[in-house]
């Protein structure tokens, strides 16, 4: 098997860039949803909930999909060029259309509304698991075992980057826009300039990335859909990987959506308080990418991968701080924070690093010259997508129904969450433990 050269820093930031772009379209897709088309264009919340509901389906089927398609797409540009080049227009298109429907409408009725964000937003979740999961994948071929670490960390450290800018976003620019509309039933046109610029930011990132790096020298896979099925379901340890990402997901799950409640209305965290607290989070997390990545390289993927996972069994109880009479202590909740960061830090970092690697250990057991890695990638997110919607379904009763603590303004639920996650994540430590395989013989081999 013909090894690649070393990689260069450039090739790592090059190949990681693209997720920043698409990391804010995603984070900004998410919030209107839930608040512009709720609360503004006022349909049912349960119409919101579908129309939700139909995008992670719609995203689910397009990453396997997809996904399965590249492995086998045989072309001069490769296997995955050519699903980056098609599908980072229709991201861009359904992005701002989903985010404007009182462009293209006048006037528009509930039921109308419902119906454009339904059609729209499951055009962009699809398109976004078209585009996303051939390029995740990409990493198998880019780049050999011992740089996938390192090439993951800087794909995550763009997402956080874009996750970040979203966040801003949604937060200081949506807020006077929406106050705006309300009052005018007008769109500015600087938001909506805005908008076609961060929808544009997707396409030219992903083109320079496309453009730039070399095609695969892996050939595209001979696939068969229903033998490949059996197939993957028959190798028993990235089975059991998946198992195991979808248990931990019911922790980590519910660890993003929970965390910016527990710093505001929790902590009561505001103004400078607050900016120093998304500070420290991010910080953390890009900080410890880069050290788990180190770890990986000293003591492996297994052995790294069980420590994050024992770092948050220990760390994630302290939830129980709440329950502390009086204010919370600034300083103990922000080492509380940078304990959390850093444990989701190693999380963000693995799942692209084992798809990559179970793929080419699957082509050198079956001795196939077609690396599947985009099915690899994108099969596991059929069960993913089942235990994240278990993951928000225990969150939003876990945080609203359960009793208000004694003296508090806030429920049980604020303190129990990080002991639920917890005990999930012991279960998915001793999983890792005794059934998962994530370092192989064939690692060591020197490159050539």
């Amino acid at each position: 098997m013909e090894s690649l050269e070393k990689p260069t820093k450039s090739k790592f930031m090059l190949y990681g860039m693209p997720r920043l772009s698409t990391s804010i379209v995603l984070m900004i897709i998410d919030f209107v949803i839930l608040n512009l088309y709720i609360e503004v264009y006022a349909i049912p919340g349960i119409l919101g909930g579908i129309a939700t509901m139909t995008g992670k389906l719609s995203i689910a089927a397009s990453q396997f999909l997809i996904g399965w398609l590249s492995d086998k797409t045989k072309t001069k540009y490769g296997r995955r060029k050519p699903y980056m080049f098609l599908w980072a227009p229709v991201v861009m298109f359904s992005f701002i259309f989903a985010l404007l429907p009182t462009v293209f409408m006048e006037n528009p009725g509930v039921m109308s509304i419902f119906i454009w964000i339904l059609i729209w937003d499951a055009a962009f979740q699809f398109s976004y698991g078209a585009l996303t999961t051939p390029y995740q994948s990409w990493v198998a071929e880019q780049f050999e075992v011992q740089d996938r670490s390192q090439a993951s960390a800087f794909q995550n450290l763009f997402g956080f980057l874009g996750t970040g800018i979203g966040v801003v976003f949604t937060f200081l620019v949506i807020p006077p826009f929406i106050d705006n509309f309300i009052a005018t039933r007008t769109i500015d046109l600087s938001f909506t300039l805005i908008l076609v610029l961060i929808g544009a930011l997707v396409v030219v990132l992903y083109y320079i990335c496309a453009f730039i790096l070399p095609v695969e020298k892996i050939e595209g896979a001979q696939m068969h859909f229903i033998e490949d099925v059996k197939e993957i379901i028959k190798d028993t340890n990235f089975m059991r990987v998946c198992l195991l990402q979808g248990i931990a997901f019911l922790a980590w799950g519910m660890v993003t959506p929970t965390l910016f409640g527990f710093v505001t209305d929790v902590l009561n965290f505001s103004g400078t308080n607050l900016y120093i607290a998304a500070g420290v989070l991010f910080l953390s997390v890009i900080t410890f990418l880069f050290t788990w990545k180190k770890l990986i390289d000293i003591k492996g993927k297994k052995t790294t991968i069980s420590i994050i996972f024992l770092a948050a069994v220990v760390i994630l109880p302290f939830s129980l701080i709440v329950l502390l009479p009086g204010e919370i202590p600034f300083l103990i909740a922000i080492l509380y924070i940078l304990g959390v960061a850093a444990c989701l830090g190693g999380w963000y970092l693995f799942p692209y690093i084992w798809y990559a690697d179970l793929a080419e250990d699957a082509e050198r057991r079956s001795g196939s010259t077609g690396r599947k890695a985009g099915l690899y990638a994108g099969f596991p997110n059929i069960l993913l997508n089942i235990f994240q919607a278990i993951a928000l379904l225990i969150t939003g009763p876990l945080l609203a129904d359960t009793p208000l603590i004694e003296g508090k303004t806030y429920t049980w639920g604020y303190a129990l969450w990080g002991v639920w996650c917890s005990a999930v994540l012991l279960v998915g430590y001793i999983y890792i433990k005794k059934y998962i395989q994530l370092d192989f013989d064939w690692e060591k081999e020197p490159r050539t």
